[in-house]
C-alpha cells in the first residue's frame, strides 16, 4: 500500500492553446505519407508543444485543405527528445481520414481524434508528432484544442 499523498487539489489550465506549432506557424497541412508506426521517419509532423509547465490535451482536429485520397493519421506522443529516436515516441492512437473532394457548396468533414480518457496531460517539453499512412494531394491540418498549464 503506498504511502505518498496524491495531489487532491484541482489543475486548471493557465491559458487555452490552438497553436499548431510556435516553429512553423499555423494551419501547415500535412501532405507527405511518414508510413511508419514508430514516429521516427523523417515525414511525421510536429503538432504541439507543451510549455515548461505542462499542458492539458484534449484533441485534434484535422481540416482538409482541399481534395485528399483516403489516409490514416497517426497521432505520437513524444517525450521531448529527437523523434528520430523510435524509443522517445509511443503511439497513442490512429484516426482515419476519409477522401475528400474540394467543394464550394459543401463543407468538408474535419474529424477530430479524442485523446485516450478524454483528455492527456503532458509534462513540460512533451510533444505531439502526427503522420500519414498514404500521401494526399492538399494536405490536412492539424489543430490541437488543448491547454497550457
Amino acid at each position: 500500500m503506498s504511502t505518498t499523498t496524491g495531489n487532491v487539489q484541482p489543475i486548471w489550465v493557465a491559458k487555452g492553446d490552438v497553436s499548431t506549432n510556435g516553429t512553423t506557424g499555423m494551419n501547415q497541412p500535412i501532405t507527405l505519407a511518414a508510413a511508419d508506426y514508430t514516429g521516427a521517419g523523417a515525414n511525421n509532423v510536429l503538432c504541439f508543444t507543451a510549455n515548461t509547465d505542462g499542458a492539458r490535451m484534449e484533441r485534434l482536429k484535422f481540416t482538409p485543405t482541399g481534395t485528399n485520397v483516403q489516409s490514416v493519421a497517426r497521432i505520437y506522443v513524444n517525450n521531448g527528445a529527437t523523434n528520430a529516436t523510435a524509443t522517445n515516441n509511443t503511439l497513442i492512437g490512429e484516426l482515419s481520414l476519409p477522401a475528400t473532394t474540394a467543394s464550394s457548396v459543401a463543407a468538408l468533414i474535419s474529424p477530430e481524434f479524442v485523446m485516450p480518457g478524454g483528455a492527456m496531460a503532458l509534462p513540460g517539453g512533451f510533444k505531439i508528432y502526427v503522420g500519414l499512412a498514404t500521401a494526399v494531394a492538399a494536405g490536412w491540418v492539424v489543430t490541437p484544442i488543448c491547454g497550457q498549464y
